[in-house]
């Protein structure tokens, strides 16, 4: 059985009515951590209800930043 969540429940609330969220990002760097993080930069691209209005990193960070910009 699964319950539902009030966090999602506002997000498709949100979604329906077209809200954006505006975001900023700082990544981090680190070899591992940099790959890691390019799986969840990939699913949040993937959402039309989110703004990125900055992105900034450091090290593989950066190389993802400049990734999701290009």
């Amino acid at each position: 059985m699964t319950f539902p969540d009030k966090a999602d429940e506002a997000e498709r609330q949100n979604a329906q009515k077209g809200v954006r969220k505006i975001l900023n990002l700082a990544l981090q760097g680190g070899g591992s951590h940099g790959a890691f993080a390019w799986g969840v930069l990939d699913r949040l691209l993937e959402e039309e209800t989110l703004y990125f209005e900055g992105i900034s990193g450091t090290s593989a960070g950066a190389a993802n930043a400049v990734s999701t910009v290009s």
